[in-house]
């Protein structure tokens, strides 16, 4: 048994609101009065991700700008109680904020956002010495392990929240030549400065593109969130994924933490995808491309009819699509698909035959007071000042307010894998995950429960298989993984404190095979 203790401190967070460079100043030599920022537009939506929140929009407070004669004309009490209020401060990132407008800098081109830096303090197994179990566990120290994280720790991200990096994004949007189309563009990179300390010597886990992107929309309806829309990744295509929860989700390309749908994966994995987005549902396609290694056969050079297997980067498809709608106000249904080709079997009795996934995610949501549930891993990052993208947003408590979001998903895959039990034959392996997921918050109080069911193919899906590329034995017995995870906390508004504490319990999945040794079972 191991028992761990954690102290961990955010010390600086940056993620709440993202801005890059504004558009240049005028060329007039005219001083102009700055907007006021009640009357910016909110943020929309970004391509292939659900609504994102924009930052409140607070009108500036008003000043006595008369002349200085009185002209005896009543002013009316809201004016008198509007000139008196002192402006807000937007010297610092704190007034900028709370007014809606770009930070100090952001006009110099500081594009760095999603900033986080955490202090973490502990020892994930202070019962026992080190070198009693493993993985080994040194005494108390400062910084992250990978031993501190548990299976119920950010279900809808990723990661854990206690790492430190940061994002450099360099935006721009602009109005295109024909009308209501706009174009934007996207240069995404991700720095992890906790492994870049590590001093491993590996730059590309350290230092690596993160959804960079091109976009083009074309506006069909009254407000900018309907119309059609393109997205180009020309690097990689990891936040374009099939499923909802993002540990469930499938699709994906980040093979440096084994959740890329392609095997043997070389370089990253660009594509594109394609969204219309109504008032009440959206529908999507698109595609990605990989390099995978695989067997092909060839003629030998020189040698007359004479063929040799060689092992070369052949590219490979994966084919997403999907659709949303929101019959009822507070009723969510989505459903996905996909087609992904995996390379070619390299197993000497199949050798040369494709490999391949398919399969269906489908989500229901019931919600009221809470938007429907968006992993922040799947959203394009916008920083742009005049539309700042809220990805961290503070959760806000009303005393008087009930609200809950409730859902419910479900994931199958069919896999093309070698036939364990027959040389030479392939056969299709299915895969199957659920999630029901519940958050309520009334007044101050919140609390969240999480249950999670998959299969053990379901599991290694990426791999694909537990034993690679092929199928599950028939004489094998497997347990799906089973977890459910609780959370509850509280806010003190007078403290501007939130408290809270989690836990779960999980059962694995499991494999077991049984084999006779001279008709005894062994």
């Amino acid at each position: 048994m191991r028992s761990s203790f954690l102290l961990s401190f955010v010390f600086l967070a940056l993620p709440g609101v993202a801005y890059a460079q504004p558009t240049p100043p005028p060329t007039s030599t005219a001083t102009t009065q700055p907007t006021p920022p009640g009357q910016t537009t909110p943020p929309t939506a970004g391509a292939g991700a659900g609504p994102a929140t924009g930052a409140p929009a607070t009108g500036a407070a008003a000043t006595d700008t008369g002349t200085p004669g009185n002209t005896g004309t009543p002013t009316a009490p809201g004016d008198q109680q509007a000139a008196t209020t002192p402006p807000v401060d937007v010297s610092g990132t704190a007034g900028a904020r709370a007014a809606g407008t770009p930070p100090p800098g952001a006009s110099e081109g500081r594009g760095f956002m999603d900033t986080r830096l955490t202090w973490t303090f502990g020892d994930d197994d202070f019962l026992n010495k080190t070198g009693t179990l493993i993985p080994l566990s040194p005494t108390f120290s400062v910084g992250e392990r990978s031993q501190y994280r548990l299976f119920f720790d950010n279900l809808n991200s990723r990661f854990t929240g206690r790492e430190n990096l940061t994002h450099l994004v360099m935006y721009k949007k602009l109005p295109g030549f024909i009308d209501k189309l706009t174009t934007e563009a996207a240069l995404v990179l991700r720095f992890d400065i906790g492994q870049l300390a590590s001093n491993t010597g590996n730059l590309n886990s350290a230092f690596y593109d993160t959804g960079s992107y091109l976009r083009l929309h074309y506006q069909t309806g009254p407000t900018e969130k309907e119309g059609l829309s393109a997205v180009f990744f020309p690097l990689d295509t990891d936040r374009f994924r099939l499923g909802y929860l993002y540990d469930l989700s499938w699709g994906g390309t980040a093979a440096s933490i084994n959740q890329s749908i392609f095997p043997r994966l070389q370089g990253a994995a660009p594509g594109l995808k394609i969204q219309y987005d109504a008032e009440k549902f959206y529908i999507f396609g698109g595609f990605k491309t990989a390099t995978i290694i695989q067997p092909e056969q060839v003629l030998s050079p020189g040698g007359e009819n004479d063929v040799e297997t060689v092992r070369v980067g052949e590219t490979n498809y994966g084919f997403l699509a999907g659709a949303g709608v929101d019959p009822l106000e507070n009723v969510r249904f989505d459903i996905g698909g996909g087609f992904f080709q995996q390379g070619k079997f390299d197993l000497e009795d199949v050798r040369g035959k494709n490999v391949y996934t398919y399969g269906g995610s489908g989500r229901v949501v019931f919600h009221q007071g809470m938007p429907v549930p968006q992993s922040v891993d799947f959203l394009l990052y916008r920083n742009d000042p005049q539309k700042p993208l809220i990805l961290f947003k503070p959760e806000k408590y009303d005393p008087n307010q009930f609200a809950f979001s409730l859902s419910a998903e479900i994931d199958w895959l069919q896999q093309q894998l070698k036939d364990f039990d027959v040389a030479g034959a392939t056969r299709e392996q299915s895969a199957r995950g659920a999630a029901v997921q519940g958050v309520v918050r009334a007044g101050y109080l919140r609390f969240s429960a999480t249950g999670i069911f998959r299969e053990l193919n379901f599991v290694v899906r990426n791999v694909p298989g537990f034993i690679p590329f092929e199928t599950l034995p028939g004489s094998a017995k497997t347990d799906p993984e089973l977890f459910g995870a609780l959370a509850l906390d509280y806010y003190f508004p007078s403290l501007h404190l939130t408290p809270g504490i989690g836990g779960g319990v999980q059962l694995p999945a499991t494999f077991r095979s049984e084999f006779t040794d001279g008709g005894v079972p062994a």
